[in-house]
């Protein structure tokens, strides 16, 4: 990875030689650190690069505004820069950042990844609302009590009003992105969508997961995960038994 985009990745446990990569983006607020644990439960065959946004972690002097051109660059400098394949999984602001980086790499005709997995996000094309639509432009008050109530930070941040305030510029600067967020229709990817719906998920229901199923001609699977917003921190283990198997079955298609 070079210079210029190495500030967007973190890669707990490099792997050099594993055969595949997967980038992993945060849901909102979070920093890469959130995925962490996952080199030691993942098949060694796989090296995780957890991407680092602006504003969280060792970004954590930068505003946290979300510039998805910069950050489809950035994956696509580092598809360039390693000629092996990637996939990758976004979890709930992460998942719709990752469709959207994956349609721009298409218009730019760089390397697509051989799966995106979704994890606890409707469908890009859908509106609506939930728990979490407009918490942008509302007080800092009741975008944390509906944030809290709504699942959207896990239990641990919850109940931690201190931590819940320094999390805020970032919420609330993640939170704009998805309220400005406009769906433009595009053709479906020709890109495998795995999906994962959190059975408790307060937030997002199974049949807004099961609508990834528009967004590409590649072949779609929606996996059920008993768990709430948050499985990949409250069931990590099924998740990445799940995970595991598809990444399997990826490399094999390779």
């Amino acid at each position: 990875m070079t210079t210029l985009t190495a500030r967007w990745f973190r890669c707990p446990r490099p792997l050099p030689h594993a055969p595949l990569r997967l980038f992993c983006l945060p849901y909102a607020g979070a920093g890469a650190g959130v995925f962490h644990p996952w080199p030691a439960a993942l098949a060694p065959g796989v090296e995780v690069v957890g991407v680092q946004l602006p504003g969280r972690e060792n970004r954590i002097v930068e505003p946290a505004e979300i510039d998805l051109t910069e950050l489809a660059a950035a994956v696509a400098d580092a598809a360039a820069a390693d000629s092996r394949p990637y996939a990758l999984y976004g979890h709930s602001l992460g998942a719709r950042l990752g469709f959207e980086v994956i349609r721009s790499l298409r218009r730019t005709g760089a390397p697509l990844p051989v799966r995106l997995y979704a994890g606890a996000a409707r469908a890009p094309h859908l509106s609506g609302s939930d728990a979490f639509d407009g918490l942008s432009r509302v007080s800092d008050d009741e975008l944390v009590a509906r944030v809290v109530a709504g699942g959207g930070v896990p239990e641990a941040v919850a109940g931690e009003p201190e931590l819940l305030e320094l999390l805020l510029p970032t919420l609330r600067a993640d939170f704009a992105w998805l309220d400005d967020y406009v769906y433009q229709p595009e053709p479906p990817l020709p890109v495998p969508i795995t999906a994962f719906a959190g059975t408790l998920d307060r937030a997002v229901s199974t049949e807004q997961m099961a609508a990834w199923e528009q967004h590409t001609t590649a072949g779609f699977v929606l996996h059920h995960v008993d768990g709430g917003h948050f499985f990949l921190q409250d069931r990590l283990p099924d998740l990445i038994s799940l995970l595991s198997a598809d990444l399997r079955a990826a490399g094999g298609e390779l």
